[in-house]
Formats: C-alpha cells, structure tokens, sequence
C-alpha cells in the first residue's frame, strides 16, 4: 500500500449563476378612414370622373450599412478591471465540546503509560556498555513539550512511569498490571522487549489497552482486543529488506550460508531459510540454539559445538537469526572465517554486549534505519525533541552518539527512542480527532498513510501495515567509533514501502 508516510486538504467550491433577460416589442399597422361623401342634390349631369392618381412607386429601402471590423485584439480598449468582491465567509463550525470518551480520557487529559527498560541491570549483566541517563526526565520532558504546544487536540498528556526487566516475563507482567489496571491508562508507549515480549499480550488483550510499542508476531496480534502499532519492523520484513538490497549489491548469489537463530528467533527460523530460497540460495545449514541468552557459559559450550557443524558445511557466511552477541563472539573464539550477516541490529552499534570483543564485530552487516550518527546530525524530527528536552534541562549535554567515552551514559539512546514512541502516539492520537476512543484510533492507523519519526525518513501505516518503518539502508559495524563501536552506512538508504 502506498497512501510513506500514519497528511488532509479540504476544498470549498463556489457556485456561481449568471442569468440573462431578453426582451422584445411589436409594432402594430392602422389604416387612415377616407372622408365620408357630401350629401347629393339636384345636380346637373355628373362630369366625367377624374382618373385616379397612380399609386407611387415605393422608395427603395436603403441597404444596412456593413458592420465595422471589430478592433484587432491588440487594439482593443482595455477592460477595467472589476473590484474585488471578497467571497462570503462560511460561519466556522462549533467546535465539538470535548467530554471523556473513553478509560483515561476526560475533557481535560489523555492519560498514558510509558514502561522502560531497567538498563542498570542490563549494564551489571554485561548487555548494555551504559545507562541511558534517566530516563523518566526524558519522557517527563517530552511530555511536558505536548503540553506546552497545546496537547492533543486540546487535552493535556499525563504519563504514568514504569521500570521492567527484560529478563523474563514476571517483573513486565506486573508493570502491566500497575499502569493499565490501576492508573486506567488510554494507551502504553513502548511495551517490552527481549524475552519480556510476551508481556505484551497483558496491555492489548488482558487489559484491552492500546500499545504503541513492543514486538507485534502474528500469534500475539491475534489475541489483542485493542489496537497495536509500532515503530519498528517484523523480522521477516528486515530480513527481506536486508537480502534485496544485499542482491541490489551483487552480495547474495554464490554463497554458502549456515543460518544459526538464537532461543527467542527459533520460530522464525525456518521463515527466513526461505526467504534466502525465494532469492534462489540454499542454506547450506538451518539450525537454532537453545541456551539462554543470559547464560553465557552455556552459550559457549553450545557454540564449541555448532562451530564444528559451520565448518564441515564449509559456510563462507554465518545469518544469525536474533540476538548476534554470541554468534559475532564464539565465531572468533573458535576461529571460523566466515562473513557475518544479522538480522537484527538492536545487539549491534553501542548495544554490543560486555562480553563480546569489539574487534570480534568489525565488518559484521546488517540492515536498519537511519544510524545514530546520521540521526543526531541530520534528522529534523531528532532535533525536535532535542530542543525540547535541552530547553527544560539546559545543564544536560546530549552528546553526539560517536563521541562518547566507555561507560559515559547514552542519553541520546533515551531520548531518539522515547521521542520516536511519543511521536507515533501523538500522530494517532491528533488524528482521531476530539473523539478519542479505540474506533477512532484504529481509524487513524488505517488512514494516516505516510509520515516521518525519529530516524525513519520513510515511515508508513495502513490497516494491514501496523509497524510504521519504510527506511533499510546496509549498516555495518565498525569498532573504531564510539566506546564499543558503531554502525556505519554501507548503501543507500532505500524507502521500502509497498
């Protein structure tokens, strides 16, 4: 569908009746009576009759004169110019009265929820290099700039906070209750991530709340009983964006590839050995591990083993399905010499785990949106929130991503992805108008069509299209940027809506 890219013209056409009037006459003929004769006496013979006079002749009629040529048009008098008539104003509309509609909606407030990752525990396990600031004076400050530019239609944003760990799925499953159940929020931005992902299905089915966030699979979709969108992509979308522009580079024919998807992407697996099928390559290895992510003594011990397997299939190419920390790192520790390929790159850039080598990760290619060097310096939808957040907290400095020293808090990670989710909502939530209900939501998701957020130039929604990324460009890893690395541009960027 094409409507990228989640904007309206209203036309007033003027009538205007010109009316001609004809009007006409009749002459009408009267003949002159002749005098009567004198009465008659005794007369002496009547004389001879006088002939009567011919009649004249008519005169003949004088011939019309010919019209004059009308003037050459070069020559003809200007027309004045007639005086402006302005058009008649309509009277404007009255503005529908705004009453509560819906839970967490009243005449004055739009009441959200917003959940965030509990990135201090992911810095002590090794999965983040870094905090991410704090991050409820991010979203805090967001909000506030809604508000300060006059809400949603005329509602003012509250929010609601929650922390969750994303390991496992009992501390989300009780932010859940927290925010939807006893806050009675309208909509939750953000959701959970990682195995905490089947929480999701808490906010849109249980609690029948509106999410704008978290990972949307076919399973969890079907069970929701409120409208769901997000920003990012499904993994077989990333993954058919990354093969057609690793084709349109001349990179996919002739290999030998071992496809290898993590314990979270093992249902997936057999999806995207056939997308590499559809673009005529046979895996020459399909095969999903089934150690925890978090448990890296049992990943290594796994991937002793799957690396002798890579080898005897004599793969110049390893897909890791999922989460690539383990792959990118046991491929070195176990001295494969093959390309790495990810279809996801939220573990890759700055996000490499503590326990993988930078240097382990030079060259590895993915596909993504805009990366975070390209967002800070050029996106003008980062640059809103930017300003937003810098003019409440002028004694925070967002650094540009690339510049950070290890262990320096990426405050910028914080504020590009809350500003992406609070954009999203905002959007949906303008265009459902003053009558703010799921119908009408869900109407705006089926309509909005194309739009841009924070690092998605390219970005899209429709009633069969509820993740809003259109933007794939190749991204590759280089270690040399930043404290553990980054991703690099390494094609164009391509907007691959339908």
């Amino acid at each position: 569908m094409k409507t990228k890219k989640m904007r309206w013209l209203v036309g007033v056409l003027v009538a205007l009746a010109m009316v001609a009037a004809a009007c006409g006459g009749n002459d009408d003929d009267g003949d002159t009576d002749a005098p009567a004769p004198a009465p008659a006496t005794e007369a002496p013979a009547a004389p001879e009759p006088e002939p009567e006079p011919e009649a004249a002749e008519p005169e003949p009629e004088e011939a019309s004169p010919e019209p004059e040529p009308e003037p050459a048009l070069e020559d003809a008098p200007e027309e004045e110019e007639p005086e402006f008539q302005p058009a008649p104003t309509e009277e404007p509309e009255p503005e529908i009265p705004l009453t509560a509609t819906w839970r967490g909606v009243t005449a004055d407030t739009i009441t959200i929820g917003v959940t965030y990752l509990d990135i201090e525990q992911l810095v002590e396990l090794g999965f983040s290099p870094a905090t991410w600031g704090d991050q409820e004076l991010v979203i805090q400050a967001l909000v506030d700039d809604v508000n300060d530019r006059g809400g949603i239609n005329g509602r003012r944003l509250e929010v609601i906070m929650d922390k969750y760990s994303p390991i496992g799925a009992t501390e989300a499953e009780a932010a859940c209750l927290r925010i939807a159940e006893d806050n009675e929020v309208f909509a939750i931005l953000f959701g959970f991530l990682g195995p905490a992902e089947v929480a999701n299905t808490c906010i849109v089915d249980q609690q029948e709340t509106i999410l704008v966030g978290g990972t949307i699979t076919p399973e969890r979709l079907a069970v929701a009983r409120a409208p769901w969108v997000n920003e990012r992509v499904t993994r077989d979308v990333s993954t058919g964006a990354l093969f057609t522009l690793l084709d349109a580079e001349g990179m996919l024919q002739g290999r030998s590839i071992a496809v290898v998807a993590d314990i979270t992407a093992a249902p997936q697996l057999e999806e995207v050995a056939n997308l590499l099928r559809d673009r005529g390559v046979e895996p020459v290895l399909e095969i999903a591990t089934s150690s925890q992510v978090a448990d890296l003594i049992a990943q290594n011990q796994e991937w002793a083993t799957l690396s002798e397997r890579i080898r005897a299939a004599d793969a110049d190419t390893l897909l890791l399905v999922g989460n690539a920390s383990a792959g990118i790192e046991n491929a070195r520790l176990n001295g494969l010499e093959v390309d790495i390929w990810a279809t996801d790159a939220s573990g890759l850039g700055p996000n490499i785990g503590n326990n993988v080598d930078p240097e382990s990760a030079r060259g590895v290619i993915t596909v993504g949106a805009m990366t975070n060097a390209q967002t800070f310096e050029t996106d003008p939808r980062f640059k809103e929130c930017l300003d937003a957040f810098s003019s409440k907290h002028p004694d925070i400095e967002i650094k540009h991503p690339d510049t950070l020293e290890e262990g320096e808090p990426l405050w910028f990670t914080a504020l590009s992805a809350h500003c992406r989710f609070l954009q999203l909502f905002e959007l949906l939530a303008t265009a459902a108008g003053p009558n703010l209900t799921h119908e009408t939501f869900a109407e705006a998701i089926a309509n909005v069509g194309e739009f841009s957020i924070v690092s998605q130039p390219y970005a899209s929604l429709g009633p069969d299209k509820l993740s809003s990324n259109d933007s794939f460009q190749l991204l590759e890893q280089d270690p040399d940027l930043g404290a553990r690395g980054q991703l690099v541009p390494a094609g164009p960027m391509r907007d691959a809506t339908p």
